[in-house]
Protein backbone atom coordinates (compact mmCIF):
# COMPACT_ATOMS: atom_id res chain seq x y z
CA UNK A 1 0.00 0.00 0.00
CA UNK A 2 1.01 3.89 -0.71
CA UNK A 3 1.10 4.92 2.71
CA UNK A 4 3.54 1.83 3.63
CA UNK A 5 6.22 3.13 1.32
CA UNK A 6 6.26 6.73 1.28
CA UNK A 7 9.84 8.08 2.51
CA UNK A 8 11.04 7.47 6.41
CA UNK A 9 11.29 10.74 6.94
CA UNK A 10 7.91 11.34 5.47
CA UNK A 11 6.42 14.23 6.74
CA UNK A 12 8.94 16.91 7.08
CA UNK A 13 7.32 20.24 8.09
CA UNK A 14 7.38 21.22 11.64
CA UNK A 15 3.67 20.82 12.16
CA UNK A 16 3.50 17.64 11.05
CA UNK A 17 7.10 16.55 12.73
CA UNK A 18 4.98 17.81 16.21
CA UNK A 19 2.19 15.40 15.75
CA UNK A 20 3.67 12.24 14.73
CA UNK A 21 6.57 12.70 17.36
CA UNK A 22 3.60 12.64 20.06
CA UNK A 23 2.66 9.60 19.28
CA UNK A 24 5.53 8.50 18.69
CA UNK A 25 6.41 9.44 22.43
CA UNK A 26 3.00 7.53 23.22
CA UNK A 27 4.14 4.19 21.75
CA UNK A 28 7.60 4.04 21.76
CA UNK A 29 8.99 0.92 23.85
CA UNK A 30 10.42 1.57 27.10
CA UNK A 31 14.31 1.84 27.12
CA UNK A 32 16.51 1.64 29.83
CA UNK A 33 16.76 4.52 32.38
CA UNK A 34 18.10 7.53 31.31
CA UNK A 35 20.99 8.43 33.38
CA UNK A 36 22.68 11.95 35.10
CA UNK A 37 24.02 13.23 31.94
CA UNK A 38 27.85 13.10 32.91
CA UNK A 39 29.03 13.93 28.98
CA UNK A 40 31.66 16.23 28.18
CA UNK A 41 31.70 18.34 25.52
CA UNK A 42 34.67 16.37 24.07
CA UNK A 43 33.23 13.02 24.43
CA UNK A 44 29.90 15.12 22.68
CA UNK A 45 32.15 16.05 19.77
CA UNK A 46 33.87 12.84 19.39
CA UNK A 47 30.83 10.80 19.16
CA UNK A 48 29.43 13.38 16.82
CA UNK A 49 32.37 12.58 13.89
CA UNK A 50 31.85 8.80 14.35
CA UNK A 51 30.89 6.56 11.53
CA UNK A 52 30.36 3.12 11.04
CA UNK A 53 33.13 0.94 8.58
CA UNK A 54 32.91 -2.46 9.03
CA UNK A 55 35.71 -4.41 6.98
CA UNK A 56 35.64 -2.36 4.02
CA UNK A 57 31.63 -2.93 3.55
CA UNK A 58 29.65 0.55 2.94
CA UNK A 59 30.33 3.39 5.19
CA UNK A 60 27.42 4.44 7.05
CA UNK A 61 27.33 7.55 9.61
CA UNK A 62 23.11 6.55 10.47
CA UNK A 63 22.66 2.94 9.91
CA UNK A 64 19.19 3.24 10.27
CA UNK A 65 17.37 -0.24 9.76
CA UNK A 66 15.02 0.59 7.86
CA UNK A 67 16.44 2.91 4.41
CA UNK A 68 14.40 4.81 2.20
CA UNK A 69 16.39 6.07 -1.71
CA UNK A 70 15.57 7.11 -4.55
CA UNK A 71 18.89 5.85 -6.61
CA UNK A 72 18.31 2.28 -7.03
CA UNK A 73 22.45 2.64 -7.53
CA UNK A 74 22.19 4.04 -3.47
CA UNK A 75 20.03 1.20 -2.55
CA UNK A 76 22.52 -1.46 -4.05
CA UNK A 77 25.61 -0.02 -2.14
CA UNK A 78 23.24 0.01 0.98
CA UNK A 79 21.82 -3.42 0.47
CA UNK A 80 25.34 -4.71 0.20
CA UNK A 81 24.29 -7.13 -2.57
CA UNK A 82 23.81 -7.23 -6.19
CA UNK A 83 20.25 -8.19 -7.09
CA UNK A 84 18.34 -7.73 -10.20
CA UNK A 85 15.24 -5.72 -11.11
CA UNK A 86 11.78 -6.22 -12.95
CA UNK A 87 12.54 -5.13 -17.02
CA UNK A 88 8.67 -5.46 -17.37
CA UNK A 89 5.66 -3.78 -15.42
CA UNK A 90 2.24 -3.66 -16.61
CA UNK A 91 1.45 -0.21 -18.38
CA UNK A 92 1.08 2.41 -16.04
CA UNK A 93 3.31 0.91 -13.04
CA UNK A 94 5.88 2.85 -12.15
CA UNK A 95 8.79 3.22 -9.98
CA UNK A 96 7.82 4.83 -6.75
CA UNK A 97 10.20 4.13 -3.77
CA UNK A 98 13.27 1.69 -3.11
CA UNK A 99 13.68 0.65 0.78
CA UNK A 100 16.62 -1.44 2.26
CA UNK A 101 15.65 -3.40 5.38
CA UNK A 102 18.20 -4.40 7.73
CA UNK A 103 16.71 -8.44 8.65
CA UNK A 104 19.15 -9.49 11.05
CA UNK A 105 22.77 -8.00 11.77
CA UNK A 106 24.25 -7.19 8.04
CA UNK A 107 22.00 -9.37 6.31
CA UNK A 108 18.74 -7.07 4.11
CA UNK A 109 15.67 -7.19 1.99
CA UNK A 110 15.37 -4.91 -0.86
CA UNK A 111 11.80 -3.80 -1.15
CA UNK A 112 10.60 -1.80 -4.66
CA UNK A 113 7.24 -0.18 -5.24
CA UNK A 114 5.92 0.07 -8.38
CA UNK A 115 2.98 2.66 -7.83
CA UNK A 116 -0.34 2.17 -9.78
CA UNK A 117 -2.72 4.94 -11.33
CA UNK A 118 -6.77 5.38 -10.83
CA UNK A 119 -6.59 3.34 -14.48
CA UNK A 120 -4.21 0.68 -13.08
CA UNK A 121 -5.87 -0.02 -9.78
CA UNK A 122 -2.92 -2.08 -8.33
CA UNK A 123 0.56 -1.59 -6.78
CA UNK A 124 3.34 -3.57 -7.36
CA UNK A 125 6.02 -4.81 -4.27
CA UNK A 126 8.92 -6.54 -5.59
CA UNK A 127 11.38 -7.95 -3.20
CA UNK A 128 15.07 -9.30 -3.35
CA UNK A 129 17.44 -10.60 -0.28
CA UNK A 130 20.03 -13.59 -0.10
CA UNK A 131 19.08 -14.11 3.65
CA UNK A 132 16.32 -16.66 4.02
CA UNK A 133 13.46 -14.85 2.24
CA UNK A 134 10.10 -15.94 3.63
CA UNK A 135 11.84 -15.30 7.42
CA UNK A 136 12.55 -11.48 6.03
CA UNK A 137 9.29 -11.56 4.80
CA UNK A 138 7.60 -12.22 7.95
CA UNK A 139 9.95 -9.44 9.56
CA UNK A 140 9.10 -6.79 7.18
CA UNK A 141 5.24 -7.54 7.40
CA UNK A 142 5.40 -7.34 11.11
CA UNK A 143 7.25 -3.84 11.68
CA UNK A 144 4.92 -2.65 9.81
CA UNK A 145 2.45 -3.13 12.17
CA UNK A 146 3.38 -0.54 14.12
CA UNK A 147 1.71 0.56 17.12
CA UNK A 148 0.67 -3.08 18.00
CA UNK A 149 2.93 -5.09 20.25
CA UNK A 150 2.36 -8.75 19.74
CA UNK A 151 1.01 -10.01 16.38
CA UNK A 152 0.41 -13.34 15.68
CA UNK A 153 1.79 -14.43 12.47
CA UNK A 154 1.30 -17.53 10.40
CA UNK A 155 2.89 -18.63 6.69
CA UNK A 156 2.23 -21.44 4.59
CA UNK A 157 4.55 -22.41 1.73
CA UNK A 158 3.35 -24.61 -1.15
CA UNK A 159 5.03 -25.49 -4.36
CA UNK A 160 4.20 -22.68 -7.61
CA UNK A 161 5.82 -23.14 -11.05
CA UNK A 162 4.89 -20.49 -13.15
CA UNK A 163 6.53 -21.08 -16.98
CA UNK A 164 9.65 -22.59 -16.59
CA UNK A 165 10.12 -20.92 -13.06
CA UNK A 166 10.16 -23.24 -10.07
CA UNK A 167 8.98 -21.42 -6.56
CA UNK A 168 6.57 -21.21 -4.30
CA UNK A 169 3.68 -19.54 -3.00
CA UNK A 170 3.72 -18.26 0.11
CA UNK A 171 0.66 -16.92 2.44
CA UNK A 172 1.88 -14.75 5.28
CA UNK A 173 -1.64 -13.84 7.90
CA UNK A 174 -0.55 -11.75 10.22
CA UNK A 175 -3.18 -10.93 13.13
CA UNK A 176 -3.01 -7.91 15.26
CA UNK A 177 -5.02 -8.91 18.24
CA UNK A 178 -7.81 -6.18 20.33
CA UNK A 179 -5.82 -3.44 22.17
CA UNK A 180 -7.26 -0.86 24.69
CA UNK A 181 -5.19 2.20 23.71
CA UNK A 182 -4.29 4.82 26.44
CA UNK A 183 -7.07 7.28 25.57
CA UNK A 184 -9.87 4.21 26.69
CA UNK A 185 -10.80 3.51 23.20
CA UNK A 186 -10.50 -0.76 22.43
CA UNK A 187 -9.39 -1.74 18.41
CA UNK A 188 -10.73 -4.87 17.21
CA UNK A 189 -8.71 -7.78 15.54
CA UNK A 190 -7.88 -8.13 12.43
CA UNK A 191 -6.21 -10.07 10.15
CA UNK A 192 -3.84 -9.53 7.42
CA UNK A 193 -3.20 -12.14 4.62
CA UNK A 194 -0.35 -11.24 2.34
CA UNK A 195 0.45 -13.83 -1.00
CA UNK A 196 4.11 -14.01 -2.59
CA UNK A 197 5.53 -15.47 -5.48
CA UNK A 198 9.20 -16.43 -4.12
CA UNK A 199 11.93 -17.70 -6.43
CA UNK A 200 15.53 -18.13 -6.90
CA UNK A 201 18.18 -16.72 -9.53
CA UNK A 202 21.84 -16.89 -8.99
CA UNK A 203 21.85 -17.32 -5.45
CA UNK A 204 19.45 -14.63 -4.74
CA UNK A 205 16.25 -14.44 -3.34
CA UNK A 206 13.25 -12.81 -5.03
CA UNK A 207 9.31 -12.39 -4.49
CA UNK A 208 5.78 -10.32 -5.70
CA UNK A 209 3.50 -9.54 -3.69
CA UNK A 210 0.15 -10.76 -5.60
CA UNK A 211 -2.67 -10.73 -3.41
CA UNK A 212 -3.79 -9.00 -0.19
CA UNK A 213 -7.16 -9.08 2.17
CA UNK A 214 -7.67 -7.91 5.67
CA UNK A 215 -10.20 -9.80 7.58
CA UNK A 216 -12.15 -8.46 10.88
CA UNK A 217 -14.57 -10.71 12.56
CA UNK A 218 -16.63 -12.32 9.63
CA UNK A 219 -16.22 -9.72 6.87
CA UNK A 220 -13.92 -9.61 4.32
CA UNK A 221 -12.06 -6.88 2.74
CA UNK A 222 -11.77 -6.30 -0.93
CA UNK A 223 -8.82 -7.70 -2.32
CA UNK A 224 -6.63 -4.46 -2.21
CA UNK A 225 -4.06 -6.41 -4.83
CA UNK A 226 -4.85 -9.47 -6.80
CA UNK A 227 -2.24 -10.29 -9.94
CA UNK A 228 -2.92 -12.49 -12.21
CA UNK A 229 -0.68 -15.34 -12.82
CA UNK A 230 0.69 -14.22 -16.30
CA UNK A 231 1.32 -10.47 -14.78
CA UNK A 232 3.81 -12.38 -12.08
CA UNK A 233 4.94 -14.88 -14.61
CA UNK A 234 6.22 -12.04 -16.79
CA UNK A 235 7.65 -10.05 -14.35
CA UNK A 236 9.45 -12.85 -12.63
CA UNK A 237 11.11 -13.69 -16.27
CA UNK A 238 11.97 -10.17 -17.09
CA UNK A 239 14.55 -9.76 -14.22
CA UNK A 240 18.02 -8.25 -15.17
CA UNK A 241 20.58 -6.46 -13.57
CA UNK A 242 19.63 -2.61 -12.85
CA UNK A 243 22.11 -1.26 -15.28
CA UNK A 244 20.52 -4.04 -18.34
CA UNK A 245 17.07 -3.24 -17.28
CA UNK A 246 15.67 -0.55 -20.48
CA UNK A 247 12.12 -1.52 -20.18
CA UNK A 248 11.38 -0.12 -17.00
CA UNK A 249 12.86 3.49 -16.10
CA UNK A 250 15.23 3.07 -13.57
CA UNK A 251 16.23 6.96 -12.95
CA UNK A 252 16.50 8.39 -9.95
CA UNK A 253 12.76 9.38 -8.83
CA UNK A 254 11.44 12.90 -8.71
CA UNK A 255 9.71 14.21 -5.81
CA UNK A 256 6.72 16.63 -5.62
CA UNK A 257 8.05 19.82 -4.00
CA UNK A 258 6.32 20.20 -0.76
CA UNK A 259 6.33 21.25 3.08
CA UNK A 260 4.91 17.57 3.54
CA UNK A 261 7.34 15.37 1.68
CA UNK A 262 11.27 14.70 2.68
CA UNK A 263 13.61 15.78 0.24
CA UNK A 264 16.73 13.07 1.85
CA UNK A 265 17.33 11.18 4.48
CA UNK A 266 20.80 11.31 5.49
CA UNK A 267 22.75 7.63 5.91
CA UNK A 268 26.18 8.39 4.40
CA UNK A 269 28.99 10.92 3.79
CA UNK A 270 27.74 11.47 0.06
CA UNK A 271 24.64 11.98 1.94
CA UNK A 272 25.90 14.40 4.22
CA UNK A 273 27.75 16.16 1.39
CA UNK A 274 23.94 17.12 -0.55
CA UNK A 275 22.35 18.01 2.30
CA UNK A 276 24.95 20.27 3.10
CA UNK A 277 24.87 22.15 -0.13
CA UNK A 278 20.70 22.19 0.29
CA UNK A 279 20.68 23.55 3.72
CA UNK A 280 24.03 26.05 3.05
CA UNK A 281 24.98 24.99 6.21
CA UNK A 282 27.17 22.23 7.61
CA UNK A 283 25.02 21.28 10.34
CA UNK A 284 25.50 19.71 13.67
CA UNK A 285 24.72 15.59 13.72
CA UNK A 286 25.57 14.40 17.13
CA UNK A 287 25.04 10.68 16.71
CA UNK A 288 25.10 9.80 20.42
CA UNK A 289 24.31 11.48 23.73
CA UNK A 290 24.81 9.45 25.87
CA UNK A 291 24.03 5.38 25.88
CA UNK A 292 20.15 5.85 26.11
CA UNK A 293 20.19 8.81 24.02
CA UNK A 294 21.15 7.63 20.06
CA UNK A 295 20.24 8.77 16.67
CA UNK A 296 17.81 7.12 14.68
CA UNK A 297 17.08 9.05 11.29
CA UNK A 298 17.80 12.30 10.13
CA UNK A 299 16.19 13.96 7.21
CA UNK A 300 16.44 17.66 5.58
CA UNK A 301 12.97 18.91 4.07
CA UNK A 302 11.63 21.66 3.35
CA UNK A 303 10.86 24.88 5.69
CA UNK A 304 7.13 25.68 6.75
CA UNK A 305 7.47 29.12 5.57
CA UNK A 306 8.79 28.49 2.13
CA UNK A 307 7.52 30.18 -1.01
CA UNK A 308 7.04 26.68 -3.40
CA UNK A 309 5.14 29.25 -6.07
CA UNK A 310 7.77 31.62 -6.32
CA UNK A 311 10.91 29.11 -5.96
CA UNK A 312 11.90 30.70 -2.63
CA UNK A 313 12.77 27.42 -0.52
CA UNK A 314 14.51 27.17 2.62
CA UNK A 315 15.24 23.93 3.77
CA UNK A 316 16.21 22.31 7.47
CA UNK A 317 17.76 19.63 9.01
CA UNK A 318 15.29 17.34 11.16
CA UNK A 319 16.80 14.18 13.45
CA UNK A 320 15.34 11.65 15.48
CA UNK A 321 16.65 10.50 18.52
CA UNK A 322 15.63 7.92 21.16
CA UNK A 323 14.70 8.88 24.84
CA UNK A 324 13.44 6.69 28.16
CA UNK A 325 9.67 7.09 27.16
CA UNK A 326 9.58 9.32 24.87
CA UNK A 327 11.72 10.63 22.00
CA UNK A 328 13.69 13.32 20.97
CA UNK A 329 13.64 15.97 17.74
CA UNK A 330 16.65 18.05 16.74
CA UNK A 331 15.65 20.57 14.36
CA UNK A 332 17.99 23.11 12.46
CA UNK A 333 17.46 25.92 10.06
CA UNK A 334 18.38 29.00 8.65
CA UNK A 335 15.04 31.26 9.44
CA UNK A 336 13.18 31.03 12.86
CA UNK A 337 9.78 32.91 13.54
CA UNK A 338 9.42 31.25 16.84
CA UNK A 339 13.07 32.50 17.82
CA UNK A 340 12.46 35.90 16.58
CA UNK A 341 9.27 36.30 18.49
CA UNK A 342 10.40 35.03 21.52
CA UNK A 343 14.34 37.44 21.45
CA UNK A 344 11.36 40.36 20.68
CA UNK A 345 8.96 39.49 22.89
CA UNK A 346 9.89 36.63 25.09
CA UNK A 347 7.03 34.91 24.38
CA UNK A 348 5.60 32.52 21.65
CA UNK A 349 2.84 32.99 19.67
CA UNK A 350 0.64 29.34 18.93
CA UNK A 351 -3.09 29.55 18.07
CA UNK A 352 -5.26 27.06 19.97
CA UNK A 353 -6.89 24.70 16.92
CA UNK A 354 -9.79 23.86 18.74
CA UNK A 355 -10.76 27.88 19.46
CA UNK A 356 -9.01 29.74 17.10
CA UNK A 357 -7.54 31.98 20.34
CA UNK A 358 -4.12 32.78 20.10
CA UNK A 359 -2.02 31.56 23.26
CA UNK A 360 1.13 33.46 24.32
CA UNK A 361 3.93 31.04 25.36
CA UNK A 362 6.31 32.21 27.75
CA UNK A 363 9.89 31.34 27.40
CA UNK A 364 12.43 31.17 29.81
CA UNK A 365 15.70 32.54 29.27
CA UNK A 366 18.82 29.99 29.99
CA UNK A 367 22.37 30.29 29.84
CA UNK A 368 24.16 27.47 28.37
CA UNK A 369 27.75 27.24 27.74
CA UNK A 370 28.12 30.39 26.95
CA UNK A 371 24.63 30.49 24.85
CA UNK A 372 21.51 32.45 25.33
CA UNK A 373 19.09 29.19 24.99
CA UNK A 374 14.88 30.09 25.12
CA UNK A 375 12.72 27.03 26.92
CA UNK A 376 9.22 26.56 26.80
CA UNK A 377 6.80 24.17 27.12
CA UNK A 378 3.10 23.47 24.74
CA UNK A 379 0.75 21.97 27.07
CA UNK A 380 -1.78 19.49 25.73
CA UNK A 381 -4.97 21.03 23.97
CA UNK A 382 -6.62 17.62 24.17
CA UNK A 383 -6.60 15.24 27.72
CA UNK A 384 -5.45 12.80 25.11
CA UNK A 385 -2.58 14.39 23.86
CA UNK A 386 0.86 15.01 25.23
CA UNK A 387 3.16 18.44 26.20
CA UNK A 388 6.01 18.70 24.73
CA UNK A 389 9.38 20.78 25.99
CA UNK A 390 11.25 23.25 23.26
CA UNK A 391 14.38 24.88 23.52
CA UNK A 392 15.60 26.91 20.61
CA UNK A 393 18.89 29.33 20.25
CA UNK A 394 21.04 30.94 17.70
CA UNK A 395 24.18 30.51 16.49
CA UNK A 396 26.21 32.45 13.66
CA UNK A 397 22.97 33.07 11.68
CA UNK A 398 21.79 28.92 12.00
CA UNK A 399 18.98 28.35 14.02
CA UNK A 400 18.58 25.21 16.63
CA UNK A 401 16.09 23.83 17.96
CA UNK A 402 15.37 20.42 20.71
CA UNK A 403 11.89 19.56 21.19
CA UNK A 404 11.17 16.98 24.06
CA UNK A 405 8.47 14.86 23.54
CA UNK A 406 7.02 12.62 26.51
CA UNK A 407 10.02 12.55 29.04
CA UNK A 408 11.92 15.17 30.06
CA UNK A 409 14.05 14.10 32.75
CA UNK A 410 17.49 15.49 32.67
CA UNK A 411 16.55 18.02 30.15
CA UNK A 412 18.59 21.15 30.90
CA UNK A 413 21.44 18.62 30.85
CA UNK A 414 20.23 16.97 27.70
CA UNK A 415 20.11 20.15 25.73
CA UNK A 416 23.77 20.76 26.74
CA UNK A 417 25.24 18.33 24.79
CA UNK A 418 23.21 19.26 21.25
CA UNK A 419 24.58 22.83 22.08
CA UNK A 420 28.13 21.97 22.33
CA UNK A 421 27.90 19.68 19.46
CA UNK A 422 30.23 20.14 16.07
CA UNK A 423 29.62 19.16 12.74
CA UNK A 424 31.15 15.81 11.09
CA UNK A 425 33.79 16.71 9.29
Amino acid sequence: MIKEFKRNSNKISKKTILSCMVIAAMTISNCSVVKAMDTTSANANALSSSQVNVNGEHKFIIDSPLKSYDDINKAEQAADFKFKVPNFLPEGNKLGAIQVRKVIDKDNIVQIYFEGTNEIPFDITFQASKTEHVAALKKMESEKMGTTKNPKIEDKEETMKLGEINGKSVTLSITSPSEKLENGVVTDEFTEIYKYFVWENEGVSYSIKYNSIIKKGDKTSKKSLNLSEDVIKKIAESIKYPEEAKGVDYSPIKREVSTEIGVMDIYDKEDLEKAKSLLGFNPKLPLKINQDINIKDSGVGISYGSDIKNNKINYELNSFYSNKSGSITFWEGKTSKEYDEIKKNGYYSMKDWKTNEVMKIKADKLNINNKEVFKYEVKPIEQEDCSYMCYIWNEEGVYYSVIFFGNTQNSDEIVKAFVDSKPIE
